[in-house]
C-alpha cells in the first residue's frame, strides 16, 4: 500500500532524533521524506496528540478469539488484524508454542499462507520452544518438549524459508549451540528463554549469539545473589535485548523500572504475550489446546500464569503511569523490536523510513493508524491528513 504525497502534522512528532511539539511528518511513495519541528503550511490542521512510529509485537500467541497455534479460517485473521490495528500494532511476529511437530509444521505452513494477507503487516514467525527446559516449562506442555536437534530444527525452516525471524530456546540444553548457530546462518534472531541456565552458561549463550531474553524473570531461573543466573547476565550485559511483559502482573512495577534503568530503553523491548481472550474476554479460550481460565491473567487450571491480556499500548500506558518517559515507552515498542529483527524501515519517524505511525491523543489512546502513510484505521471521528 503506498500513496502520493502526505503531509502529517501533530502536536507532539516522537522522531527519531527528538520530539518535536510541533512537528510534521512528509510522505511520498509511502515512506518519509521530511520530519521537521514547526508549524505546517497555513492552512492545515494540526492534530492533536502524539504522532508516533507504528508499533511492533515480537510476540503474542493470539488475540481476538484467535489462538495463533491453530489458526484457521481467513475471516478469524481479518478480526484479529483489526484488532491489532485498534492496539496501534502495524506489524507483528505471531508467535506458536511448543506443540507436536506435525502441528508446529501446519501452523507455520498456514501463516507463510497468511503472510501477504493485509494489515498490519506480518514480518515473520516466532517459534517459542518447542527446545525449553522442562523445569520451566510454564505454560508449555512438557510432553511436547524435545532436546534441541539442528538437522531437525534446518529440516522445519526449509520447508518455509524466510518466514521464521525468531526462536527461543533454553541455551544450557545439549545441542543448543548447535542450533543458535543454525539458527544465525539463517539470520534468525535467537532469545533464551524456559530456561535453567547459569550465570556462566548464560554467559556462554550471548557469545554464542544469542542476543535477547524472552519475557526476563518469567520461565527462567531466578536472580539469587550467590548465583545471579540468566537473569543477571542478561541484565549485565549490552549484547542482549530483555523481553518484557508490562502488564504488571507478570512483574512487579519495581522490577519494572529496575530492568528499564538497568538495560536503557534501547536494550529492553515490550512484548505482550497475548493468547486468544485479548480483546475476546467472553466464554472460554485456549492456548494451543490448552483450557484457560480468565482472572487478571490468563491461567492454566493450576493457577500458572499462561500468557496475558496485554495490548501495546496498555503497556506504554502502564509504563506511563510508573513514571517510565511517554517517549521511552513508545519506543521500546516500536524502535527496538524493529532494530530486534534488523529493520531499519520501520519502528522510527525518520527520512527513509516506511511512514506505518499511530497517532495517540494525550492519555496514549490510540486515535489513528497511518499504513505507508494511508489511515486504515480511525477512532473518534479524526479527519484524514491533508494531501498535496
Amino acid at each position: 500500500m503506498s500513496v502520493g504525497s502526505v503531509v502529517i502534522a501533530a502536536a507532539r512528532v516522537i522522531a527519531e532524533q527528538g520530539d518535536f511539539t510541533p512537528g510534521v511528518v512528509k510522505v511520498a511513495d509511502g515512506r518519509i521524506v521530511d520530519v521537521r519541528g514547526g508549524r505546517p503550511p497555513r492552512g492545515m490542521r494540526v492534530l492533536g496528540g502524539v504522532l508516533a512510529p507504528g508499533l511492533i509485537d515480537l510476540q503474542i500467541n493470539g488475540c481476538a478469539g484467535v489462538d495463533f497455534a491453530t489458526l484457521g479460517d481467513p475471516a478469524g485473521l481479518d478480526r484479529v488484524h483489526r484488532f491489532l490495528l485498534g492496539t496501534g500494532v502495524t506489524g507483528y511476529l505471531p508467535t506458536l508454542i511448543s506443540t507436536p511437530l506435525p502441528q508446529l509444521r501446519e501452523a507455520l505452513r498456514r501463516w507463510q499462507e497468511a503472510r501477504a494477507r493485509g494489515l498490519p503487516r506480518i514480518l515473520g514467525v516466532h517459534v517459542e520452544g518447542p527446545y525449553l527446559n522442562p523445569a520451566f516449562a510454564g505454560a508449555h506442555p512438557k510432553q511436547h518438549l524435545r532436546s534441541p536437534d539442528a538437522a531437525e530444527f534446518a529440516g522445519i525452516l526449509d520447508e518455509v524459508p524466510g518466514l521464521v525471524k525468531l526462536v527461543t530456546l533454553a541455551p544450557e540444553l545439549p545441542g543448543a549451540e548447535a542450533l543458535i548457530e543454525a539458527a544465525r546462518r539463517r539470520r534468525i534472531v535467537v532469545s533464551a528463554g524456559h530456561t535453567d541456565a547459569t550465570f556462566e552458561q548464560a554467559g556462554r549463550a550471548f557469545r554464542s549469539g544469542v542476543r535477547m531474553v524472552t519475557h526476563i524473570f518469567n520461565a527462567m531461573r531466578p536472580l539469587h545473589h550467590r548465583e545471579p543466573g540468566i537473569v543477571g547476565a542478561s541484565l549485565l550485559d549490552d549484547r542482549v535485548v530483555t523481553g518484557l511483559i508490562a502488564d504488571l502482573v507478570h512483574l512487579h512495577p519495581a522490577v519494572v523500572r529496575m530492568v528499564i534503568e538497568r538495560k536503557g530503553w534501547k536494550r529492553t523491548v515490550l512484548i505482550t504475550d497475548a493468547v486468544a481472550a485479548a480483546g475476546h474476554l467472553h466464554g472460554p479460550s485456549s492456548l494451543a489446546g490448552q483450557t484457560l481460565t480468565i482472572s487478571d491473567a490468563p491461567r492454566l487450571p493450576s493457577g500458572m500464569l499462561a500468557g496475558s491480556l496485554l495490548t501495546l499500548d496498555q503497556a506504554i500506558r502502564n509504563l506511563v503511569a510508573i513514571g517510565v518517559p511517554g517517549r521511552e515507552a513508545v519506543l521500546m515498542a516500536s524502535a527496538v523490536p524493529a532494530a530486534v529483527l534488523r529493520r531499519p524501515d520501520l519502528g522510527r519517524i525518520a527520512v527513509g523510513g516506511r511512514a506505518d505511525l499511530v497517532l495517540f491523543d494525550r492519555s496514549m489512546r490510540v486515535r489513528t493508524v497511518y499504513a505507508s502513510g494511508t489511515p486504515v484505521f480511525t477512532r473518534g471521528g479524526i479527519a484524514p491528513p491533508a494531501t498535496e
